[in-house]
């Protein structure tokens, strides 16, 4: 982030009957930006370039002898950028800003990134994207606001991309994002002649309906009277980190839908390629449906044909992992892959032969022959 550095000189002039004191004028200091990208989901920071060089910002200063809080940034904000798309030593606004003087004067800063779209409404303790319609590539994220700073900071918990100091400005995804895999357990095989059976797999007509792609996100926070970062919050987000959906939908329930595969082998492909999606509950007709198409060769002689119509609701849909519960929500700042895995040898005909057992009749017919014809 561009360090902003508020400059505030003062000259101190001290006259007594034996000498003249002149003090230096303090040091001008810039406001500078420390970002970090903060992804609680891993408990890991990376760095925001990989998903941006810009971001919004808003700055408060509680100047002291002034009543009034003012725009320190304007009115609208200032659009931070980073000194180098790879690497960045400072984020920077789009001219220098000077830190306050005085220690009782402070600013708070409010920071946003929207790829796509424009914030609904930025204010010192409130941030709001209303009816925002999320498009495939969308990004939206928040930082924690920076409450009563007034000088650089350099905690080393934010350090990202060389820059040492500066307002720590930690963000977090407002978004979910959505990726579905496919393949086969095995496209050749058999128990019997190994090799001659071969199946060609393909899904069709891939769809997931009755999802949202439209809602309205609303953040708050408070002054916690001391200097420090705070994140704001939904009802439904926690101070700890734990996300909660905080989006409510709007609009009409529509879907995602998915173009036909390849032939599937035994490693996992793409069918959706990741994209952002909105937090939402996944309702019961949220549902992932799909055409599976399997033709079954032997010894390179096709002998059937399927296409077998498969329907399922995402959730009921839980991990492999010992005691996995199903995901009932596609949650912020949070990654969903679903693995299709088609195993076409479980259906393998088999024959289970028998045969009725003779009857046996209970009342035989007799015949004597009699006596005198026997010689």
């Amino acid at each position: 982030m561009k360090k902003f550095f508020v400059i505030l000189a003062t000259v101190a002039l001290v006259a007594s009957a034996a000498c003249t004191k002149v003090e230096k004028p303090a040091t001008d200091e810039k406001i500078s930006f420390n970002v970090a990208n903060y992804t609680p989901a891993t408990k890991a920071n990376v760095s925001l370039v990989g998903e941006t060089t810009t971001f919004k910002s808003k700055a408060y200063l509680h100047a002291v002898g002034v009543t009034d809080v003012q725009n320190f940034f304007g009115e609208n904000g200032e659009t931070i950028t980073a000194n180098n798309t790879t690497n960045p030593s400072a984020w920077e606004p789009s001219h220098d800003y000077y830190w306050p003087k005085s220690k009782q004067s402070y600013i708070n800063f409010v920071s946003w990134y929207d790829k796509n779209g424009t914030i609904t409404e930025a204010t010192e303790t409130t941030l709001k994207w209303t009816n925002r319609t999320i498009a495939t590539d969308d990004n939206i994220m928040w930082a924690d606001e920076a409450w009563r700073f007034n000088k650089n900071n350099n905690p080393a918990t934010y350090h990202m991309n060389a820059v040492t100091e500066g307002v720590p400005t930690l963000f977090h995804h407002a978004l979910a994002k959505l990726c579905i895999k496919a393949k086969a357990t095995k496209v050749q095989g058999g128990t019997r002649e190994e090799n001659k059976t071969a199946w060609v797999i393909t899904l069709e007509d891939i769809n997931i309906s009755n999802t949202y792609n439209a809602g309205t996100l609303t953040l708050t926070n408070s002054d916690p009277s001391t200097g420090t970062t705070i994140a704001a919050t939904t009802k439904a987000y926690t101070a700890a980190g734990t996300e909660k959906i905080g989006w409510t939908t709007s609009g009409t329930a529509a879907g995602i839908s998915m173009d036909d595969t390849s032939e599937l082998t035994t490693d996992l492909v793409n069918v959706l390629d990741e994209q952002s999606v909105l937090p939402q509950t996944l309702s019961d007709d949220a549902k992932l449906t799909f055409t599976l198409h399997i033709i079954t060769k032997y010894n390179g002689t096709q002998y059937s044909e399927e296409k077998i119509p498969v329907e399922v609701a995402l959730n009921t849909l839980k991990g492999t992992a010992t005691g996995a519960t199903a995901i009932t929500a596609w949650e912020m700042n949070t990654k969903y892959t679903y693995n299709i895995i088609v195993d076409p040898e479980t259906t393998v005909v088999k024959f289970d032969p028998a045969v009725v057992d003779w009857e046996v009749v209970s009342d035989a017919p007799t015949y004597t022959i009699p006596t005198g014809q026997i010689d």
